[in-house]
Formats: C-alpha cells, sequence, structure tokens
C-alpha cells in the first residue's frame, strides 16, 4: 500500500488532472448505479436490477482501469527519459 501512495505523490501533474477526471466520471457513474438500484428497491422491475448492477460494475472496474493506466504510463515516460 506504501508503494502505491509513494507512485501516487511522483505522478506526472497531466497524468494527475487525466485521472481525477476520470475518476470523477467514475464516480458520477456510481452514484447514477445506486440511484436506478434504489429505484429497483421501489419498483421491482428486473431490468432495473440488471442495468443498476451492469453500471456499477463498469465503474469499479473503470476506477481500476484509470488507476493502474495512470501509474503505468507515468512509469513508461519516466523510463523513455
Amino acid at each position: 500500500m506504501k508503494l502505491v501512495i509513494s507512485k501516487f505523490k511522483e505522478i506526472n501533474k497531466s497524468i494527475l488532472n487525466v485521472l481525477f477526471c476520470g475518476l470523477k466520471f467514475c464516480l458520477i457513474l456510481a452514484l447514477l448505479a445506486t440511484f436506478i438500484l434504489t429505484l429497483y428497491h421501489s419498483v421491482h422491475n428486473l431490468d432495473l436490477f440488471i442495468l443498476g448492477l451492469s453500471l456499477l460494475k463498469s465503474s469499479l472496474f473503470f476506477t481500476a482501469f484509470f488507476i493502474i493506466c495512470a501509474i503505468a504510463i507515468d512509469t513508461i515516460k519516466k523510463d523513455l527519459k
């Protein structure tokens, strides 16, 4: 865990901006999924459950993707110098 935190402190500012924009997008997607799942709780429509669960899975996948790609791109840029 300390290794990941130290990597984040050394990331280039432009890569960090892209990472934060991606994380904001994932947060909005997760909040939308939570709203849809809450709506399913009151309506009991199976399609809403599937849609909400799929959006939640996608937002979690994109969150991990943005974090891993930011660290990988920063490492590649530092190795090329």
